[in-house]
C-alpha cells in the first residue's frame, strides 16, 4: 500500500509543479501567436505584389489546351494551338481599372481574388469575366478558362 501512496503523491507533486502558471511557457505561446499574426499580415503584401505585377499592357500570344484535363499547364501542353480565344489585349491600371480589346478598348474594372493557392482575375464591365491565373510573372500572364490556357506577353 505504501508504494502506491508514494507514487500517487509524486504524481500530484509533478502535476502541481508543471501545470501551474509557467511564465516561460506563456512567453513561448505569445511569441508563437505573434509569429502567426505577422504571417497573416504578410499575406496582403503578396496580393499587392500580384496586383503590381499585372499592371501594364498584355498582348495575347497564343492559346494552348489542357489535353489531360488536370487544369495544370505542363511543358508539353505549352504549345501554340494556332487559335486565339477571348480578348487579344488587356491593359491593367494600378487603380483597378482596365481596358479590353486593342481596337475597341472596352472599359472595366479588375480585381485579383485569392482563395488558398488559387488566384482569380475577375474583370467587370459589360461582360463579366473570370479567369484562373495559372502563371503571372513580370513578362508572362497565363490565364486558364474552361480547359484552355491563354498566354499573354507584357508589352514594354
Amino acid at each position: 500500500m505504501k508504494p502506491r501512496l508514494i507514487t500517487f503523491l509524486i504524481a500530484i507533486l509533478f502535476l502541481l509543479t508543471n501545470c501551474g502558471n509557467n511564465k516561460a511557457a506563456t512567453k513561448e505561446t505569445n511569441s508563437a501567436n505573434n509569429t502567426t499574426t505577422e504571417n497573416k499580415e504578410s499575406t496582403p503584401a503578396e496580393t499587392i505584389t500580384s496586383a503590381n505585377v499585372i499592371v501594364g499592357e498584355w498582348e495575347q500570344q497564343y492559346t494552348s489546351f489542357d489535353k489531360n484535363g488536370n487544369y495544370e499547364l505542363e511543358p508539353e501542353e505549352k504549345k501554340a494551338s494556332g487559335t486565339k480565344l477571348g480578348f487579344d489585349w488587356f491593359k491593367f491600371n494600378a487603380d483597378g481599372s482596365c481596358l479590353r480589346d486593342k481596337d475597341v478598348k472596352f472599359e472595366g474594372a479588375y480585381e485579383i481574388q485569392e482563395k488558398g493557392n488559387t488566384k482569380k482575375l475577375v474583370i467587370e464591365g459589360g461582360d463579366n469575366l473570370r479567369y484562373t491565373i495559372t502563371q503571372l510573372t513580370d513578362q508572362e500572364l497565363i490565364l486558364g478558362a474552361d480547359g484552355a490556357f491563354i498566354v499573354f506577353k507584357k508589352i514594354e
